[in-house]
């Protein structure tokens, strides 16, 4: 697969795309751990939690965004056709992208990841934190492969009049 543009480019594509939904699923995640964690005192409760949290947050903001994506794309319906429409549309792209990576990730590499980090590092904290980092490499691993591999197939912010690939150009103004 051949990525175009230069990797500096891609990099802050995938921030602007990623980043809210990182920081929505941390959030989920790291919250939902400490109080699975000081609830039961169990590192596998907490390891579920953070899971499950981490889905919650991520996907509340990936879907919000692809929802706002596909609605604006849909201007020329009315109300309730492009309301549907941009629902199934923005559906399916938090599926395509996410859907592989969610899978690794929630079936095998974070819970597994957030169970044993603390273990490994003997602080429960340090070994959260470990497991992030693990479990976020396999994610976006995956994501991104997605993201790059059915571009076409996904909501996506489409560029104002004054942006070519997502950078801004100069524009003037008629006199």
């Amino acid at each position: 697969m051949k990525i175009s543009g230069t990797s500096g480019a891609k990099l802050r594509e995938w921030m602007r795309r990623y980043l809210p939904c990182e920081i929505a699923g941390t959030v989920g995640e790291l919250g939902g751990a400490a109080v699975a964690y000081l609830a039961t005192g169990s590192l596998a409760a907490a390891a579920i939690t953070a899971t499950v949290g981490a889905s919650i947050g991520y996907y509340a903001a990936a879907y919000q965004s692809a929802l706002r994506w596909s609605y604006r794309q849909q201007n020329g319906r009315r109300w309730t056709s492009r309301v549907l429409v941009a629902n199934l549309l923005a559906a399916r792209s938090v599926v395509i992208e996410f859907g592989p990576a969610e899978l690794v990730d929630s079936v095998m590499v974070r819970p597994l990841a957030f169970y044993a980090g603390p273990l490994l590092f003997h602080h429960v904290v340090a070994g959260w934190i470990f497991g992030k980092l693990v479990s976020d490499v396999a994610f976006y691993v995956c994501a991104v492969l997605s993201y790059e591999r059915f571009n076409a197939l996904l909501a996506r912010r489409q560029p104002h009049a004054e942006e070519v690939n997502g950078e801004p150009v100069a524009t003037f103004a008629a006199a």
